[in-house]
């Protein structure tokens, strides 16, 4: 209210041709200043102006926070070990789901890939399928030394502390996942989307899928995404 009336005595002076009290009005101004300090919810600029034009008012700045930026880098996993990328995604909160994920070898080739269409689910649940399926192939196939990549904290939180409290409906394949890992060499890492991208691409693929899809090399949509993690092309997340 009391910027409106600044603004109000500012445009009786220029358009009424009315005289204003200047000292009213610069209270007014400093009045108003000082409310919309006591609010906090913005900050200033990041330059010296803006600092000095506080200064003058008597008021401490609030900088705003800086940018973080972040090298991501792909790499293999040991000798010995497969590395597995997974990603999960949905269309909808619940809706239309998919999930895939890439293996790797410790020379970055690609060993397998799948892309997998989900019914309804969340885009956790389908996070939590992707890796769980991420386990399973494996296991089947007696490969028992798995890092496994995802870019949802959540799911690394759970298999950190060989949690099986999730949603019932992807409970059963959840607790299988669980029991698989805590009979072989296993470790899970949080990683930035900007390093998950193949995973990424492949969940988005599954979407349109109708049936399953298990390969031994990438489909041709993601090969230019496998070159860049084979090449150790470098991205950046920024926050």
């Amino acid at each position: 209210m009391r910027w409106f009336g600044v603004c109000y005595s500012g445009n009786q002076w220029i358009f009424e041709g009315k005289s204003v009290d200047f000292r009213a009005a610069l209270s007014l101004v400093w009045l108003s200043v000082y409310d919309a300090n006591r609010l906090g919810i913005d900050c200033m600029g990041n330059c010296i102006d803006d600092l000095l034009i506080l200064h003058r008012f008597g008021l401490i700045g609030r900088p705003s926070k800086a940018l973080v930026i972040r090298s991501v880098i792909w790499s293999p996993p040991a000798p010995g070990w497969i590395r597995v990328n997974t990603n999960g995604a949905a269309l909808g909160s619940p809706g239309v789901g998919g999930c895939g994920g890439v293996f790797w070898t410790c020379r970055s080739f690609v060993k397998a890939c799948f892309k997998i269409p989900l019914s309804q689910v969340f885009a956790f649940e389908a996070e939590l399928l992707a890796a769980s399926l991420a386990i399973n192939y494996p296991w089947n196939l007696g490969w028992h030394r798995i890092w496994l990549d995802n870019d949802s904290s959540y799911v690394v939180q759970l298999l950190s502390i060989r949690s099986d409290q999730v949603t019932w409906p992807i409970r059963q394949a959840w607790q299988r996942c669980i029991h698989q890992i805590s009979h072989m060499e296993f470790q899970v890492s949080h990683i930035f989307r900007e390093g998950n991208q193949v995973a990424d691409a492949l969940s988005k693929h599954a979407l349109g899928l109708s049936s399953d899809s298990w390969r031994s090399f990438t489909p041709s949509f993601g090969s230019s995404l496998v070159g860049n993690d084979y090449m150790g092309k470098e991205s950046f997340w920024f926050s």
